[in-house]
């Protein structure tokens, strides 16, 4: 590895173990499989330090595996549970790590897919969120404008009303000439009886 790779493996890797503190509420979510969580990230991170000081080292059909299984159980938490702050936070790093790992060490496609499939379900949930709150915020607002009436907008409301009155006014006005001047014709029409 490169020292700038090493770099951020090592950041990668520390991120992770922060993470990895909140047992409680790693607890909550992965519930009785959180070991199959550590074992993987041991796994991992042995084999990438190992890496990291160019020993020659192969993952073992073992590892692979507990590997796998520890993907399986990101993904069906993405698919089946709402997504929560720390399952997010964890699911980057610890993915990211994953992926280098299945690249250099794993190697196996079905890996890969899994990875990607929990990133774009936990991505995609992201983006979904943020939109929620921005309409929320874009709303308060809305509301806001509609609640909002300085002086001159009153003025103008109640100039509008008397433009709609007087124009009421003329209607009624030109109704009622009209009826005086039908019934005044209907009159003349009338033959006086004899």
């Amino acid at each position: 590895m490169e020292k700038e790779e090493l770099k951020k493996y090592k950041e990668t890797v520390n991120k992770i173990k922060e993470i990895m503190k909140y047992e409680m509420d790693l607890r909550r979510v992965f519930g009785d499989r959180l070991p199959v969580i550590k074992k993987a990230l041991e796994i991992m991170e042995c084999q990438m330090d190992d890496l990291a000081q160019d020993k020659k080292i192969e993952a073992s059909d073992k590892d692979k595996s507990t590997v796998k299984e520890a993907l399986n159980l990101f993904l069906s938490i993405a698919v089946s549970q709402p997504i929560t702050l720390i399952f997010r936070d964890l699911s980057k790093t610890y993915l990211l790590l994953a992926f280098n790992w299945n690249r250099e060490l794993g190697k196996r496609q079905d890996m890969e897919s899994a990875i990607r499939a929990v990133q774009g379900i936990v991505e995609g949930q992201l983006t979904m969120f943020d939109t929620i709150n921005l309409l929320k915020t874009l709303l308060q607002r809305g509301r806001e404008m509609l609640d909002y009436r300085p002086p001159a907008f009153e003025l103008s409301r109640h100039y509008l009303e008397s433009l709609r009155e007087e124009k009421r006014e003329k209607k009624r006005g030109k109704e009622e000439k009209g009826k005086r001047d039908s019934s005044i014709q209907g009159s003349r029409r009338q033959k006086p009886e004899i």
